[in-house]
């Protein structure tokens, strides 16, 4: 029991760690861009340091800005115009996640009952329910249990919001609301690896790949198994024949997944596999780059391993290819073309033997006719004889 507590608290400190590296990349984004901008002297910012136009910024980081603000009325405005409530930024946080990360109870309520989603994930699996556990914003997670947040919604490190509640009271309410719903946290830990290892064997026995992405980041399956571990799903993700160097919207493979996660054993399937270790996402970063600190060297294990690997498979096709020539050469083969023609010349001799020996007996059969026909015509001439 020691040991499942300690390995909670490793878990929930990583997940801070990465949240809080989730959010410094959000107040670089457009979204904080562009709050920052409206408190200036408008909506425009320069299209680069160069100057040249400046540029409108799309409706959804406008959206979000005013929400950051805490501007009711833009936000009724620009709802009243059409605006997406559920709209996200390059992380997939929605206004209702960055609310709740503000302690911003008077926006969170406003933007659930203009029906904000509030079981929406973001590109980390994270619902406004994590966020607000992790905080420790009892109020704000009372709030969204009373409006229909799930106590057993699981994020890309498997753990639901009470994984993630470090103070007593928060921890308390979330268990127990799990065991006034009846819910087998287990089971939603377990239940989206059980759904994919059944696509992925309906893959295999079937030869048919679906490829189905998620709408925001583009991940494949193949980038959920490896970043969340699912080590069979994975082996059968590749055993049915799902393309190793799978990029995502960002660039990411499979292998950047699993080693920014720390997932040692995906990453090794992967490069077992002869994944490209060296392969590059949209800002330039390896595998290794993204890497979790710890797995680092590994890596380059893996890939000295992988380097070991292509050699004996190159030697190997050369071997292979030498000694087909060196039969070619010496007639045991004659050609590829001959061989084709040696194949299929009995089946034609077949054919043609079958076709001589039904016109064969369809004229056997023909002369046997005709001698009945003029054994007839005499045995007829000689009655009338004898008549």
């Amino acid at each position: 029991m020691a040991e499942l507590e300690h390995l909670g608290g490793k878990r929930a400190e990583s997940a801070r760690v990465r949240r809080a590296e989730q959010l410094r990349r959000w107040r670089g984004s457009l979204t904080e861009q562009e709050s920052a901008e409206r408190r200036g002297s408008g909506r425009q910012l320069p299209s680069s340091r160069r100057g040249g136009p400046r540029v409108r910024f799309e409706d959804g980081a406008v959206f979000l800005a005013a929400c950051s603000s805490g501007d009711t009325d833009e936000v009724k405005r620009l709802l009243a115009r059409g605006a997406d409530i559920n709209t996200v930024n390059v992380d997939g946080l929605t206004a209702l996640h960055q609310a709740c990360i503000d302690e911003n109870l008077d926006m969170v309520k406003f933007l659930v009952e203009n029906r904000a989603n509030v079981n929406q994930q973001d590109n980390e699996g994270w619902t406004p329910l994590h966020a607000a556990a992790s905080c420790g914003y009892l109020n704000i997670a009372e709030y969204f249990i009373n409006h229909g947040a799930s106590v057993a919604a699981v994020n890309s490190e498997g753990e639901v919001p009470s994984d993630l509640a470090e103070e007593a009271a928060m921890k308390d309410l979330l268990l127990e609301q799990v065991k006034k719903q009846g819910v087998d946290l287990e089971q939603s830990r377990k239940g989206e690896e059980q759904q994919m290892l059944q696509d992925a064997r309906q893959w295999l026995n079937s030869g048919k790949i679906e490829d189905v992405r998620q709408a925001r980041s583009g991940a494949t399956a193949l980038h959920v198994a490896a970043a969340k571990g699912y080590s069979e799903v994975l082996r059968l993700l590749i055993q049915a024949g799902y393309e190793l160097n799978v990029q995502d919207h960002d660039g990411w493979t499979p292998l950047h997944a699993a080693a920014h996660w720390g997932v040692k054993e995906a990453c090794s399937i992967l490069a077992e596999a002869l994944c490209d270790m060296d392969i590059r996402n949209k800002l330039g970063q390896t595998p290794f780059d993204v890497a979790d600190e710890g797995l680092v060297e590994h890596l380059e294990m893996l890939q000295k391993k992988q380097n070991v690997l292509r050699s004996e498979k190159e030697t190997r096709n050369k071997l292979i290819e030498a000694d087909l020539n060196g039969k070619l050469q010496s007639g045991l083969f004659k050609n590829k073309e001959k061989i084709l023609y040696d194949e299929e010349t009995p089946k034609s001799q077949e054919a043609e033997e079958e076709i001589k020996e039904s016109s064969s007996s369809s004229s056997e059969e023909e002369e046997g006719e005709e001698e009945a026909s003029e054994s007839d015509t005499e045995k007829e001439a000689v009655l009338l004889f004898l008549q």
